[in-house]
């Protein structure tokens, strides 16, 4: 989709170019089964004049992984960087400014220039001092920024709290470049634009109009007319930037794709500020286990439970831990009855210190839990490991692209790009042939703006005949009979398999890790109810599950 019109983007004059990181490499993996490295290869040999802007995280990859190894993010730098990215915006939040500075070095040192975010978000704490304190801390790593970017990600800054807060971090920024990016949740974000200008933001984000609006950003061409009604001048090409935006109309009509449109005023929407990305994936999730209808009592939770967590900024990864407790809340019909353990990991402190305190009863739930004992003075394992050691967690030669893929995709993912897949012929058994049935798929993986669904189908035998029963159907017999096995352990959410932590016929006790699943963007460890032995594993690693599904059978 991109690569035909890359050159003429390249003309346009834009400042820099986003391509996705880590969460993004993933969907490209599993869903588009691509190459997310030859991608920005591509993209950077068709792009020669605009710097492609690639992203890192200073505490993991994707997921929420603390203990992902510090050698493992030091790589992933210097392999965007060495693949063809030429400037890096950090996921940060101020919380580790020693951490930032190590990975900042790095970065520099290999090149690429270096945009900190200020990720903004609103509530009774969140006060003009706060912004101050966070412009500041940034200040103590001003030898390795290049220019700041201040992020709305849930698009709640209204144009009064733009003018404040543009303004308080330039007051206090000792002369960095900012740059302004308000996602359009709640459609404010085009006039937050202008204020941000008016204020001395030198670069704003923004999107072509058919990819614009919606939970996406402004609309590049509405945001030039309107900014030259203010008096200022671009020297950006509008012809092409005309012929990129006709471009991506043609794509979306040709696959049948939606088109931005402004998103309506929701004050709710200002209360839970839930980002746009995590919205689909909560509504998706919901869906999968039938619990749709009660997404409304979902956010008003989000709203109660991002109070008591000491109002944390609704942006990776503090909204997935909000709203991950939030469903556990509401869907377990007790509050706090089901804790996740990266809410007991914030709790603790690891992902930052709260602005406020955490909610008294709240901190006294989360401490009496046996859980949060075992991360009392935790450190991440293996945070030290070197790339030697790590590598010899992987089977056969692998280039240091491919092992950061696996790194970053644990399991087996869904699919993998062409010229790294082997190809197995498939198994075909000649059989009699059956006149009084005909022998039907009964699921399916269907691919739906690059989220994967699994729909099943059940079969109506309207003639004579049985229907023919195989040994590899017995899952999906089990699971579309309601027939409960003895010693079954449900998988309890529904989510991406990431990997199968035991195996038939070995012994498990009782609080053993037998699973990893993945539920808005966070790895959630199963643990085996029971002591004994796997008679029967059910699902596969890159299988999406629902909460009643089967995982296994222990008895």
């Amino acid at each position: 989709m991109i690569t035909p019109i890359a050159e003429i983007m390249d003309q346009v004059g834009y400042r820099a170019i986003g391509t996705v990181g880590g969460n993004g490499f993933v969907v490209q993996v599993r869903n588009l089964n691509e190459d997310p490295w030859e991608r920005i290869r591509v993209l950077s040999s068709l792009m020669t004049k605009t710097p492609l802007r690639g992203s890192y995280q200073i505490f993991g990859l994707a997921s929420f992984d603390l203990s992902t190894p510090r050698e493992i993010i030091t790589l992933w730098i210097k392999r965007s960087i060495a693949n063809g990215v030429r400037s890096l915006w950090v996921c940060d939040y101020q919380t580790d400014i020693e951490k930032f500075i190590y990975f900042a070095k790095i970065a520099k040192a290999e090149g690429a220039e270096v945009v900190p975010s200020l990720m903004y978000t609103s509530s009774p704490v969140h006060t003009k001092e706060h912004w101050v304190r966070k412009t500041r801390m940034l200040m103590e790593a001003k030898d390795w920024i290049d220019r700041i970017m201040i992020e709305d990600a849930s698009g709640v800054i209204t144009p009064e709290g733009t003018r404040e807060l543009v303004s308080t971090v330039k007051k206090h920024c000792e002369g960095i470049p900012l740059e302004f990016h308000s996602h359009c949740n709640s459609g404010l974000a085009p006039l937050c634009y202008l204020e941000a200008i008016k204020s001395g933001v030198t670069t704003l984000h923004t999107a072509v109009a058919p990819l614009a609006n919606g939970t996406s950003l402004p609309a590049i061409e509405t945001i030039l007319k309107n900014i030259r009604r203010l008096g200022y001048e671009t020297d950006l090409d509008e012809e092409a930037i005309a012929k990129v935006s006709n471009h991506f109309r043609k794509v979306a009509e040709k696959e049948g794709l939606p088109m931005g449109v402004p998103m309506e005023y929701d004050l709710l929407h200002f209360e839970h500020q839930v980002p746009g990305g995590m919205m689909t994936n909560l509504i998706r999730q919901l869906k999968e286990i039938g619990m749709e209808h009660r997404l409304g009592e979902i956010l008003e939770e989000i709203v109660l439970v991002r109070k008591e967590l000491g109002y944390p900024v609704m942006a990776t990864p503090y909204s997935q831990i909000v709203g991950a407790q939030a469903v556990e809340n509401i869907i377990s019909g007790e509050r706090y009855k089901h804790i996740p353990d990266e809410v007991i990991k914030y709790v603790l402190g690891y992902y930052g210190e709260p602005v406020v305190p955490i909610d008294s009863s709240v901190m006294d739930r989360v401490m009496s839990l046996p859980r949060t004992k075992e991360f009392i003075n935790w450190r991440p394992e293996g945070y030290d490991r070197s790339i030697e050691e790590i590598r010899k967690e992987f089977r056969g030669e692998i280039s240091e692209d491919e092992l950061l893929l696996r790194v970053l995709i644990p399991g087996k993912p869904l699919k993998v790009p062409e010229s790294k897949k082997e190809t197995i012929p498939p198994v075909v058994k000649v059989s009699e042939p059956k006149l009084s049935s005909v022998q039907f798929p009964t699921e399916f993986r269907v691919d739906v703006d690059g989220e994967v669904f699994r729909v099943k189908i059940s079969p109506v035998w309207d003639g004579g005949g049985e229907e023919e029963k195989k040994d590899t159907d017995k899952t999906e017999a089990v699971k579309r009979q309601g027939e409960i096995p003895s010693g079954a352990i449900f998988c309890g959410m529904a989510g991406l398999v990431l990997s199968i932590e035991a195996k038939v016929g070995t012994r498990v006790n009782a609080g053993d890790l037998i699973a990893i699943i993945e539920a808005m963007k966070m790895r959630r460890p199963i643990n085996s109810p029971r002591s004994g032995v796997v008679k029967e594993i059910l699902i596969h690693e890159g299988e999406m599950v629902s909460t009643e599904d089967i995982l296994m059978v222990v008895e």
